[in-house]
C-alpha cells in the first residue's frame, strides 16, 4: 500500500534514532512494466547492477533520491517510478535510504546524508568503470534527497580529483533548513555537476528561497500554496490529515511536476520563461526568446530564473499557456471555480 505519511503527524525533533549504516542502504534496480518488477541491491553490492543482464547500457540512466520520512511505499516513489517506466529510454534505479532518512531531521538525518553522500559517490564511480556512460547519467533527488544530489554530485568530482562530473542534477523543492543559511553543509547548487536545474515549490518553508542551480524554475512563484492546495496545518508539521488541511502539498508538487514531465509523451509540457520576478511574469514581462521547459526535457542551455503557471489538477502542464497568467479562483476548500485570463505582452 502506498504511504503520504497519512494520518502521521510527523515532527522535527523526537523521532526515532537513525544513525548512519551504510550497509542498510538498499539500490533498487526497476526493470520491467510494473514497479513490481524491480531487483533490489544492497548498497555495497550495488557494482553488480551493471553485470545485471537486464541492464542496458545504451540507455540513459536516472537515480531517484527521496526525502525525509520516506521510503520505497511512500507515493513520491510509486509516482516518479512509474513515470520512467512508461518511457523505454530509461534504466530506472532508486536509492531506499529510508532506515537514514528517518530520525530527528536536525541531528539524524541531516548528518546522515553528510555520510552517505560520499559512499554513494564511491558506488557511482565504480559504476562508470563498469561501463556506466558518465554522460547520460542523471541524478534526481526530492526535498533532503535533493540535497543528498548536490553532497554525491560534489564529492564525485572530489573523489575523480577533478576528472569526473556528474552530468546533470535536478533538484525537486530541496530542503530548506539547514541549508540556507548554510550550517556546515553547502545547499546543491551549480559546482555539483555539469547541468544543475532546480523547482521550487514550497520556497521559504520546506524549500529553499533562492536561486542555486544553472537554472531554477519557480511555477507559480515557486512559494506556498501551489495551485490546487489546501490550506497548510501549520501545527501538524510534515503532516497530511486529509483533503482540507495539508502541510506537504506545496513541497510535494514539486515531484508531481517532475514525474509529469517525465511521463508526457511531447516536447509540450511545462513552458516556463525568464523574468525578473513573478510580479513582473504576471504582468506579461517576459522573455520570450528564453522559453524552456521545466522538468525531464529542460534544455542543459537553460541559465537563469523561470517562471510559469499550472494547472491545480492533473494534467498540471498548461503547455504554451502557462505563459499566460491566469488568475484563479477557490473557494475556501481550494476547489476550483473560475479564472480570468490576463493578457501579456514580452518585455
Amino acid at each position: 500500500m502506498l504511504k503520504s505519511v497519512k494520518n502521521k503527524r510527523r515532527l522535527w525533533l523526537g523521532i526515532r534514532s537513525a544513525r548512519a549504516h551504510t550497509d542498510k542502504v538498499n539500490i533498487m534496480f526497476f526493470h520491467g512494466k510494473t514497479f513490481n518488477e524491480h531487483t533490489v541491491y544492497p548498497m555495497h553490492e550495488s557494482h553488480a547492477i551493471m553485470a545485471d543482464p537486464k541492464f542496458d547500457h545504451n540507455k540513459k540512466t536516472v537515480l531517484y533520491i527521496h526525502g525525509y520520512v520516506e521510503d520505497p511505499s511512500h507515493q513520491s516513489i510509486h509516482v516518479t517510478v512509474d513515470a520512467y517506466l512508461t518511457r523505454d529510454d530509461y534504466n530506472c534505479l532508486v536509492l531506499d535510504w529510508s532506515v537514514l532518512a528517518d530520525g530527528n531531521f536536525f541531528v539524524d538525518a541531516v548528518p546522515n546524508i553528510k555520510q552517505l553522500g560520499p559512499k554513494m559517490a564511491e558506488v557511482i564511480l565504480d559504476w562508470f568503470d563498469e561501463g556506466l556512460n558518465v554522460d547520460t547519467f542523471h541524478i534526481v533527488g526530492h526535498s533532503l534527497g535533493g540535497q543528498m544530489s548536490g553532497v554525491i554530485g560534489r564529492s564525485v568530482f572530489k573523489k575523480s580529483r577533478g576528472e569526473t562530473q556528474i552530468a546533470r542534477i535536478s533538484a525537486l523543492d530541496p530542503a530548506f533548513p539547514t541549508f540556507y543559511p548554510s550550517l556546515g553543509t553547502p545547499a546543491v547548487n551549480k559546482n555539483d555537476a555539469k547541468f544543475v536545474d532546480i523547482i521550487h515549490t514550497d520556497a521559504w518553508l520546506y524549500g529553499i528561497p533562492i536561486s542555486t542551480g544553472h537554472a531554477d524554475f519557480w511555477p507559480n512563484s515557486g512559494k506556498t500554496l501551489q495551485p490546487g492546495c489546501p490550506k497548510r496545518g501549520m501545527l501538524l508539521t510534515l503532516s497530511d490529515v486529509g483533503k482540507k488541511i495539508n502541510d506537504l502539498c506545496s513541497h510535494r508538487r514539486s515531484w508531481w511536476f517532475w514525474a509529469e514531465s517525465v511521463a508526457s509523451s511531447e516536447k509540450s509540457a511545462f513552458h516556463a520563461a525568464k523574468a525578473k520576478s513573478w510580479d513582473d511574469f504576471k504582468k506579461g514581462r517576459i522573455d520570450e526568446s528564453s522559453v524552456t521547459h521545466m522538468g525531464n526535457d529542460c534544455s542543459t542551455s537553460a541559465r537563469g530564473d523561470y517562471y510559469l503557471q499550472t494547472n491545480g489538477l492533473r494534467p498540471f502542464s498548461r503547455g504554451a499557456d502557462g505563459l499566460n497568467y491566469t488568475k484563479v479562483k477557490y473557494d475556501i476548500n481550494r476547489t476550483f471555480v473560475g479564472d480570468k485570463t490576463i493578457r501579456k505582452k514580452a518585455s
